[in-house]
């Protein structure tokens, strides 16, 4: 056959058997690598951050970064060293983009390299900015699959299960690379519903309850709406539905009272696919550490922070082939715990729940806000449904920056006014600054949030 007609076929383009001896699937993994000492993981994890840097060395962006900082792969010689190797942020993938479009300079592959390699092509969500692209490997999309496999199963979700995915299958990698965990790594069916953008909300509760799903994956905003939409459906998703177990992303309790069963947490995004996941012991999230080395770094200086202290998120990918990820600092806020054996039986390094996004933070009059905490807030009053939308302006002459959140009241009965009062009175107790609110009615922050529709709502904006 002519070279330049060849064909890369997929099951001859990864050494399975290498993959799942390095980087094994969910019943290998708790029985193997979740086990193992701390020792073995950073030993594993120091022969991986050598690789993984002879491998950055190659690509432009990681020349350019390096050099400026006078870095050299050469000089980490131990796990303590990795504060010494340069950290960026998106505004450094930005400006790669820039330099060097559509792609930027931080990709290994192009598409002319589907030739030789099977790749696929995912961009990020694009909620805090333009969207980034990513091009995968067959490699690093078996990994990342395995990685969710991993996680669901952590979460309860057992082989034969039937699992509803409403993650928006689009350029988003989420929903794909979960499809990929659920049916080629953990033997599950998945019910690709995608967003209520996609299949109506209703029509998801119909698919639960006609074929028996035991499980569905989405944020917890949009789990709590597929529950309260059964509700107004007639059913009760605690007795009428056969979920038993539930992997969210974002806060649990009132994913919990809907529903009824147990849910679960993690943490993921775009380039690295799953970094880290709940255990039955509910106490923070385990980071697969034979994939990841997460440190948690300050907010202003990314000095390395101590257990215990909220800040930036940092990544290095240890498994990846194509894009490198080598201390990215994704901007998500969380903190460390101290290492310690957890209830489970794990070694495995444990980070907080995802807090928000550094990169959304409003300084108002020298006080640091976040819109996720401001929302957590309005939530204590029982009058409104949780539903929250903030946007920063700058107003007045001279001209000042000034925050306002939109809430949605539960009952059309409220006195509005009293209720803007009270969540008012509540954020400036709170928050130490006065933050304006609007009250509307439920369901009428949809356009700017997404809610019901979008898999990931949108909480902010800034119009200044």
């Amino acid at each position: 056959m002519n070279v330049e007609t060849k064909i890369p076929y997929y099951y001859k383009s990864v050494d399975f058997e290498k993959l799942v001896t390095e980087y094994e699937p969910p019943l290998e993994f708790m029985e193997g690598t979740w086990k193992w000492s701390r020792e073995k993981i950073e030993e594993t994890q120091l022969k991986r951050l050598k690789e993984t840097l002879a491998k950055g060395s190659e690509i432009p962006f990681f020349q350019r970064l390096w050099a400026k900082r006078d870095f050299s792969p050469k000089d980490v010689k131990s796990l303590d060293d990795i504060s010494k190797i340069p950290s960026y942020t998106i505004d450094d993938i930005r400006d790669s983009i820039n330099l060097d479009p559509p792609f930027g300079d931080y990709q290994k592959y192009h598409f002319e390299d589907g030739k030789h390699t099977p790749l696929r092509f995912y961009t990020s969500g694009g909620t805090t900015g333009s969207p980034r692209p990513t091009i995968y490997s067959a490699w690093d999309r078996e990994i990342g699959a395995i990685l969710s496999a991993r996680t669901f199963y952590m979460h309860g979700i057992r082989p034969g299960d039937a699992v509803m995915n409403s993650w928006a299958y689009s350029t988003h990698n989420a929903a794909w690379i979960m499809d990929h965990g659920l049916w080629q790594w953990l033997g599950c069916t998945p019910i690709t519903t995608g967003t209520g953008a996609v299949t109506p909300t209703e029509k998801q509760v119909e698919f639960v309850k006609t074929f028996g799903a035991s499980s569905i994956l989405a944020t917890s905003d949009y789990l709590i709406h597929i529950g309260n939409t059964a509700k107004k459906m007639g059913l009760d998703p605690k007795v009428d539905l056969n979920i038993k177990t539930l992997s969210a992303f974002g806060p649990k309790e009132e994913v919990k009272k809907v529903w009824g069963c147990p849910v679960y947490d993690s943490y993921a995004f775009h380039e690295v696919q799953y970094v880290a996941a709940e255990c039955e012991a509910e106490d923070g999230l385990h980071v697969f550490e034979d994939a990841f080395i997460v440190e948690i770094v300050d907010f202003e200086t990314g000095e390395v922070l101590p257990p215990g202290h909220r800040g930036n998120i940092v990544v290095t990918a240890l498994y990846k082939t194509s894009t490198q990820q080598i201390r990215y600092n994704i901007q998500d806020i969380s903190a460390s715990y101290k290492v310690k054996q957890c209830a489970c039986g794990s070694w495995h390094k444990k980070i907080d729940y995802f807090q928000g996004r550094s990169d959304n933070m409003i300084k108002l009059r020298g006080i640091n806000i976040w819109p996720e905490a401001i929302g957590e807030y309005i939530k204590e009053n029982p009058k409104v449904n949780g539903e929250y939308f903030c946007y920063v302006e700058r107003v007045g002459s001279p001209a000042r920056d000034e925050m306002t959140v939109i809430a949605e009241a539960k009952h059309a009965s409220s006195d509005y006014f009293l209720l803007k009062k009270e969540l008012e009175e509540l954020l400036k107790r709170k928050v130490g600054v006065k933050i304006n609110v609007s009250i509307v009615d439920e369901d009428e922050l949809q356009p700017l949030t997404g809610h019901g529709i979008r898999a990931k709502l949108k909480r902010f904006e800034d119009r200044r």
